[in-house]
């Protein structure tokens, strides 16, 4: 798989976020001519050293058609968080214009396993439906970006990725271990299955998917070996942490202190601190903006717990289980990272932030 890549010639939207500069490593290792977009220098100091950077958005046309120009792989791991999903869809319909226009032999896409309907309740493979109306703005937006991709001219391996956990995963490794540093993690009582999948296993598929030789227009589902309990996750953070405890709440309880789910399908724009965000990580880069952010919640900490909001008990009680027969029967995919694992390379960068 990695002499497949010698030589290729690769541009990588998102490089700078979680998977992305993993995947650009690995690209890098492979020998990949890499190309990234970033809007600022300040990422490029946690990329490998002679990565060619495009400095700009996916809202400059000339840029997109001139970093496009030659590419043999589109890999877009790009979403903003910090723009509405609306932004995001347009961005998007930019960058795949331009891909047209360039001739690029494929795209690799990141999209997400909340496409499906039966997510996280019931089991999940590609043959799921996503016709239920509403969900988030950005499940709205991932379900076009799919479509797009299915009905477009440019063979597309659309990957849909679980709960991806690992250094410098904001939410699943990141905000649970701040939490436990706090204090500690409310899960429901009974818990459901955590269907986790280790960056490197995503950044394996995407590769994958980079040197496939017939693709067409597909999806696969991307996640682990084996899903776990939530639990399994948080108690080998606190154990790696040496703090934080995981206290279970009856499901009917916090259903209760919760009371009913607004509804998402509305949507909107960012708020006025997502936006100081969005400049603050471009003047002073992503790492060192997620370091004050740490620092400055850990200060304003007073032993509290991780409560769970409608969107983490959905995902806490789910009992689905995400199926990845058909990415290791047409991929080759074969994650290798099972939780132990998958705890241990994650080792160092949690006893870093507990310092």
């Amino acid at each position: 798989m990695e002499t497949a890549m010698a030589g290729v010639a690769v541009f990588v939207t998102g490089a700078t976020g979680f998977i992305g500069r993993r995947l650009v490593a690995a690209l890098h290792d492979a020998g990949a001519e890499v190309t990234v977009l970033t809007r600022s220098r300040a990422g490029l100091a946690e990329l490998p050293p002679g990565i060619r950077a495009e400095i700009g958005g996916m809202d400059d046309a000339g840029l997109l058609a001139r970093a496009l120009a030659g590419q043999a792989v589109l890999f877009n791991l790009a979403y903003d968080v910090r723009a509405s999903a609306a932004e995001n869809l347009a961005a998007f319909d930019r960058l795949m214009e331009a891909a047209r226009k360039a001739g690029v032999g494929r795209v690799v896409h990141t999209s997400s396993i909340v496409v499906y309907d039966a997510w996280p309740d019931l089991d999940c493979d590609e043959g799921g439906s996503m016709d239920r109306p509403g969900g988030s703005p950005y499940r709205q937006a991932k379900i076009a970006m799919e479509q797009r991709l299915l009905s477009g001219p440019l063979p597309a391996a659309i990957l849909q990725p679980t709960i991806v956990y690992g250094p410098g995963s904001a939410l699943w490794t990141d905000g649970f271990a701040e939490a436990l540093l706090a204090g500690g993690v409310v899960l429901p009582e009974p818990e459901g299955l955590c269907n986790g999948v280790f960056v490197d296993d995503v950044v394996q598929a995407c590769l994958r998917a980079a040197v496939l030789s017939d693709l067409g227009r597909e999806r696969f589902v991307i996640s682990g070996p084996e899903p776990f309990a939530w639990s399994a996750l948080l108690d080998g953070y606190a154990a790696i942490l040496g703090q934080g405890t995981v206290r279970r709440v009856p499901l009917a309880e916090i259903e209760r202190t919760l009371g009913p789910k607004a509804d998402e399908s509305a949507g909107h724009g960012p708020s006025l601190a997502a936006r100081i965000s969005a400049v603050a990580r471009r003047l002073i880069g992503h790492k060192r903006f997620e370091a004050l952010v740490r620092a400055l919640k850990r200060r304003l900490s007073k032993a509290g717990e991780l409560y769970p909001n409608h969107h983490l008990l959905e995902e806490y009680s789910g009992r689905g289980v995400c199926r990845i027969g058909h990415a290791q029967s047409r991929l080759g995919y074969a994650p290798a990272y099972d939780l132990e694992r998958g705890l241990a390379a994650t080792a160092e960068h949690l006893r870093a932030m507990k310092a």
